[in-house]
């Protein structure tokens, strides 16, 4: 069976159900099924460098302390992240300059093509994770351009049960 968590976001209307990619990129799958597990809701903005995304920046200190602690390793791996993909990218705590202290890791949800991994500090890869589902992709898109022009959010990651 496969595992699906929600994006959502109320302000745009936000809905996204997306299903993980458990067979192709395990541990990053299971890191965000756990964060779904959660329930929390994160800060998140619309990228600045890696073209259409909705980011949603995770250092250490805002979540739970097992998820901060995981290691993920490259599994699935991009820099050229496809429309609908959901990436998460995974730095291992002091590798970059001007990170917050500990583990960092930012999930980041593509909604169109001609996106690519460009950091400030450098081209990085990034895991594939999971898809958003064909049927609310469309739906999910015009909500995230909504949040562009409105700014800041706050994302909540659910399980679909």
């Amino acid at each position: 069976m496969i595992r699906q968590v929600y994006f959502k976001e109320p302000v745009s209307g936000l809905s996204a159900r997306c299903n993980l990619l458990d067979q192709q990129a395990p541990i990053s799958a299971e890191f965000l099924w756990q964060l779904a597990q959660k329930q929390l809701s994160f800060d998140a903005i619309h990228a600045i460098w890696t073209g259409p995304e909705l980011s949603c920046p995770l250092p250490a200190s805002v979540l739970p302390v097992d998820l901060a602690q995981m290691e993920v390793p490259q599994e699935n791996a991009t820099s050229y992240p496809e429309c609908g993909d959901i990436v998460l990218a995974s730095i291992s705590a002091g590798t970059v300059k001007g990170l917050p202290p500990g583990n960092f890791f930012d999930l980041g949800i593509f909604y169109g093509h001609g996106a690519r991994m460009l950091m400030p500090f450098g081209w990085i890869m990034a895991n594939v994770c999971a898809k958003i589902v064909e049927e609310d992709l469309e739906h999910a898109q015009a909500c995230i351009k909504t949040i562009k022009q409105n700014g800041a959010c706050s994302l909540f990651v659910t399980p679909v049960e």
